[in-house]
């Protein structure tokens, strides 16, 4: 069987191509330089780039006392240059991923660690095709509390597994934090481990010696490290912590762990060793810290805390102290000529804490400030926005109208960079079957971007104004349908899909079918809008989604801007406060229609959240997509990427 890398779907051995999305199953592009490359192939022919996929090994081998510091890359054994009988997991030698010895703590043991390439990328592993009626066992696993209960459950006995695996399954709600396993297996004498590799990310100590972090992010870090200490602790694998090259951040600052390290035998990992390693890390900039996290490190390395719990607290005392930095209301509508307008890196990012944070779902900007708040609030780091269109396949003409407005403002001084910005993001789908609806569509999309360029000169607009303001774009539309004296299908019209951010703040508006997505790594996709239609209202009215939609009006709009007076226009509005990095998408139903974003979005979506990845080039590649399976309508999207850090509140270092 062949997973497909696009859609996920299944396919027989035998398939050159996807048989339901027709992406090839024998070669793709090299990310370097495009050239085709077959997907089992380590490098690409043309320029050397690993184009393969790379996993992290752990070897593991049972020897006598006297063997045990005799392993090398040269002792491992090897089925050609393949780490498996089965000759899928090539042996990868060169110099990016060298092989190293270490102690794994356990006596009469000695463990390599290396990097192997799959041969067979898209065949699901041994071990994912074992665990997949295995729910139950799992979940008695993530009750252990010792590694040594496991020794008598028959589902254990039967799978034949490593107990490499065990910590990685007992602590699979941490993931990403700790890497999922790949692969796992046993020989005569020895396990091996295969994860996702992490070689790509910098390791914490190097981005706290290269940056200029400010303090927020720092404590945020640590605040981490101490709550995966809690939860390591319980099987005793606080180790993890205390290798230095194995804490490590993303592109996007995100903390995680390269693989799970079990404490050393007879030895007990306290706080004061993570307290040494946070000072080790941060070497001669320690004195350049606040007094308070100073004295913090000072008195976690004299024993002074030996709870988890205290240290969290303290650290989230010192963010709570040290917020005095507050930027004016006004910000935006100071003279841009102070500031330098550009495409910001966003270098320094982070993701909210997942416990503290407001509801995400709130219906009332004004409620944001009763909620409970995390600890250490989030600004805007970067925003990136991309549009396109397109008349698709079948329509002669594009009825579609999109807008995007965006000022980005940074100031940067010795206290570091600190980015605002707000944009006013409108997309609108003229009524098909209507007279000029790429009239009513154009005629929406500048009636609002005319209003908020007059009426936005402050914080982000209210719902009263943001109601306003769409009932003025109906009324524009329906006073031409009255002069031409327009009746029934000769009315032009148009649905309304909106967004407007004013910094991590985000109000939504629609009428009609067209609809708003957002992709975080915690949330995966929602979908934020309701369509406006015949079926939905049925169901919101308690019938049967199946006898709804079997309704030949189903899909019949119930709201649109310009058929109607404003009396009939109820827009729904709803506003979010951004705690992660997001991604927003509005687009027109060419796009949406078929389930296309439900069922494409983790490859087509959810990569663009990264800032390594083009969200222009990203954009594209949706229309060409949607176009290839929703060619039957126009397509019009714009997508919105929001990058966050923690708030700066202090002086930075």
């Amino acid at each position: 069987m062949l997973i497909c890398p696009n859609c996920h779907s299944e396919n027989p051995n035998r398939n050159n191509f996807c048989q339901k999305c027709g992406v090839s199953l024998t070669h793709h592009d090299c990310p370097e330089c495009g050239t085709s490359v077959l997907w089992g192939n380590a490098t690409c022919s043309n320029c050397g780039t690993v184009t393969g996929k790379v996993l992290r090994m752990v070897f593991w081998e049972s020897v006598s006392e006297e063997n045990v510091l005799s392993i090398s890359a040269e002792l491992l054994p090897l089925y050609e240059d393949c780490v498996d009988i089965g000759h899928r997991y090539r042996f990868l030698k060169n110099e990016e991923f060298a092989p190293s010895v270490q102690d794994w703590g356990e006596k009469g043991s000695r463990t390599l660690l290396g990097s192997v390439i799959d041969c067979q990328p898209l065949q699901p592993s041994v071990l994912k095709v074992l665990l997949l009626n295995q729910g139950d066992f799992l979940a008695k696993i993530a009750n252990l509390s010792e590694i040594s209960e496991i020794d008598e459950e028959p589902a254990w006995k039967s799978l034949d597994l490593p107990k490499l695996v065990l910590p990685y399954f007992k602590f699979k709600d941490l993931t990403p934090k700790v890497p999922e396993i790949y692969d796992a297996w046993c020989e005569e004498n020895s396990e091996v481990l295969l994860v996702d590799d992490r070689n790509a990310w910098q390791s914490l100590g190097t981005a706290l010696s290269e940056q200029s972090l400010p303090l927020p992010q720092l404590i945020y870090w640590f605040n981490e490290m101490v709550g995966l200490w809690r939860s390591l602790a319980t099987l005793n694998y606080c180790q993890s912590l205390l290798v230095p090259d194995n804490v490590r951040v993303d592109e996007d600052q995100n903390l995680g762990l390269q693989l799970l390290y079990p404490d050393p035998a007879g030895v007990t990992p306290s706080l004061a060793d993570l307290g040494k390693q946070w000072q080790q890390w941060l070497g001669d900039k320690s004195p350049l810290l606040s007094s308070a996290l100073t004295d913090l490190l000072e008195k976690l390395v004299s024993e002074e805390i030996q709870n988890a719990d205290e240290l969290s607290l303290l650290l989230e005392a010192i963010a709570l102290e040290e917020e005095h930095i507050n930027f004016p209301e006004d910000f935006l509508e100071q003279d841009l000529s102070q500031f330098e307008e550009l495409e910001v890196s966003g270098q320094l990012r982070g993701q909210g804490p997942p416990s503290t944070l407001p509801d995400a779902n709130i219906q009332n900007i004004e409620e944001l400030d009763d909620s409970p708040t995390a600890v250490l609030q989030m600004q805007l780091s970067d925003l990136a926005d991309a549009a396109a269109t397109d008349r698709g396949r079948q329509r002669l003409h594009n009825e579609d109208y999109f807008g995007l407005a965006t000022q980005i403002q940074t100031k940067e001084d010795n206290q570091g960079k600190t980015v605002h910005a707000k944009g006013i993001y409108v997309v609108c789908d003229g009524m098909g079957g209507h007279a000029a609806g790429e009239v009513a569509s154009q005629l929406a999309v500048n009636t609002l971007q005319k209003y908020f360029s007059q009426h936005w000169t402050g914080k982000l607009p209210d719902a009263s104004m943001i109601n306003e303001a769409i009932l003025l774009a109906n009324q524009t539309i329906f006073d031409i349908n009255q002069t031409n004296d327009s009746a029934g299908s000769g009315r032009m019209g148009t649905t309304l899909i909106m967004a407007l951010v004013q910094d991590t703040k985000i109000a939504i508006a629609h009428v009609g079918d067209s609809r708003i997505y957002r992709v975080t790594r915690r949330g995966g996709l929602e979908q934020l809008t309701v369509d406006h239609e015949v079926g939905q209202q049925a169901i919101q009215n308690g019938l049967d989604p199946n006898i709804a939609y079997a309704r030949p009006d189903a899909y019949q709009l119930t709201q649109a801007l310009g058929p109607h007076g404003s009396n009939f226009i109820k827009p729904d509005i709803r506003f979010f406060d951004t705690q992660e990095d997001t991604l927003l998408l509005l687009c027109s139903d060419g796009i949406s229609d078929n389930n296309l974003v439900e069922e494409n979005w983790e490859n087509k979506l959810l990569p663009l959240i990264s800032s390594t990845q083009s969200i222009d080039r990203g954009m594209n590649k949706l229309i060409e997509f949607a176009n290839e399976h929703n060619g039957h309508d126009n397509l019009t999207g714009i997508l919105v990427r929001l990058k966050v850090r923690p708030q700066i509140q202090v002086n930075d270092w």
